[in-house]
């Protein structure tokens, strides 16, 4: 899945958001997508190879390809809202141990990450 980066013309850039990572006009790949009760969304993009991937608000950003990666499942919580993303990010502790700099789970996050990549360029 793919979506374009819209910019929040009613706001500047807040650090605390992430907006300032982002160029308008700009195409990113969504390594993650999260859906909260009351119909919000928050997407996991890498904006640079250098930094821990991101959530960031849904409402910033359109879709533009439809691709669902190979590698993500799903998870619907019983109090509402649901995780589409790689099964192993989504349960556990996987977040937690990235930042961290657990050696494992970079690994794990680059070929998963790589992968999720590559099937959307050959979309």
């Amino acid at each position: 899945m793919k979506v374009r980066y819209l910019g929040a013309p009613d706001a500047p850039p807040a650090p605390r958001d992430g907006r300032y990572y982002f160029t308008p006009g700009r195409e990113y790949v969504v390594l993650e997508l999260h859906v909260r009760s009351d119909g919000s969304s928050s997407l996991r993009i890498e904006h640079s190879p250098h930094d821990l991937a991101g959530l960031y608000s849904g409402k910033f950003f359109e879709q533009v390809s439809d691709v669902i990666p190979s590698q993500w499942s799903v998870e619907i919580y019983r109090r509402g809202g649901l995780s589409m993303g790689p099964k192993e990010w989504i349960a556990g502790d996987f977040w937690e141990r990235m930042m961290e700099r657990d050696p494992e789970a970079e690994a794990a996050y680059e070929v998963t990450r790589d992968a999720i990549l590559a099937e959307e360029s050959a979309a």
